[in-house]
């Protein structure tokens, strides 16, 4: 299906109209590919747009919320539909007036890159499944500084429920997905990047690394956790501590305790100068 061709901007009353369907193709991997687009619902992953300066392809809104956000209006064919239509298209029970429809910024599995970053914060997931928890550790990525990030299968990141549980941390990221990550653990070794695997048990508190020195972290699937095919490849074992009633923490959590660790031992440097400069 090719993209919308910026056809009458009359407003569309009804649910047969055919920019229904081709918007609602975007919430599948198939739909996003063969348009080459993505959907975005909601005022704030709009909001990151413009704050990060995409182009977008087209503006979907009820008349109601253009009256309420006209700065927000951009250059892009702006497309007026009913509430009921908006509806018809979105994926969410509750949208809030707006979708962006955005180019792809990466179609198709990629071959992995270097990001330029002198001392990097490297995240690779194997397998992350559920959007909610993927979406998360998105934007734990993000507030921690994350470089780069390899998804090794797993949910799509640029689904809509991925993307709004990253809070639009997805449209800042540097991601990769790639089809093997043992790649990317080989370009670490060669880097001399320190890299780590988050298991639950039996490895080295998590605290104990000096995070600040270039570091990777591999994250598993939800169920069966990382493939032993990547632990064997040379990787240090991060275990967090915590009581034995629980088995094992989500995924989403993990990342936020281990991603905002180099946060926490830069937080603690400032404080020790600081109180070296007050002696």
């Amino acid at each position: 299906m090719s993209r919308f061709d910026g056809r009458s901007a009359d407003l569309i009353s009804s649910r047969r109209n055919p920019l229904v369907q081709q918007v609602r193709a975007l919430q599948q991997p198939r739909g996003r590919r063969e348009q080459g687009l993505l959907l975005l619902e909601g005022t704030h992953l709009l909001q990151e747009c413009r704050r990060l300066g995409l182009p977008l392809e087209r503006l979907i809104a009820t008349t109601r919320w253009q009256e309420q956000h006209p700065t927000l209006l951009g250059p892009e064919p702006l497309q007026p539909v009913s509430p009921e239509v908006l509806q018809a298209m979105a994926s969410t029970d509750s949208p809030d007036g707006v979708i962006a429809l955005l180019p792809h910024p990466a179609p198709g599995l990629q071959a992995p890159t270097w990001p330029q970053a002198e001392s990097p914060l490297l995240l690779a997931l194997d397998r992350v499944q559920d959007p909610g928890n993927l979406g998360t550790i998105l934007r734990t990525a993000l507030a921690a500084g994350v470089d780069r990030v390899w998804l090794g299968g797993g949910a799509d990141p640029w689904q809509p429920k991925v993307l709004r549980a990253s809070a639009g941390a997805a449209l800042e990221l540097s991601m990769q997905r790639l089809d093997d990550l043992s790649p990317v653990l080989a370009m670490a070794r060669e880097r001399g990047v320190a890299c780590y695997a988050a298991l639950r048990d039996g490895g080295q508190p998590y605290w104990w690394p000096d995070w600040h020195q270039p570091s990777l972290l591999l994250l598993g699937n939800e169920g069966s956790g990382l493939d032993p095919a990547l632990v064997q490849q040379g990787l240090t074992a991060l275990t967090i501590p915590h009581q034995a009633a629980v088995e094992s923490l989500n995924v989403a959590v993990a990342a936020g305790v281990l991603l905002l660790e180099r946060v926490r031992q830069g937080h603690d440097r400032r404080e020790s100068a600081a109180t070296a400069l007050g002696a």
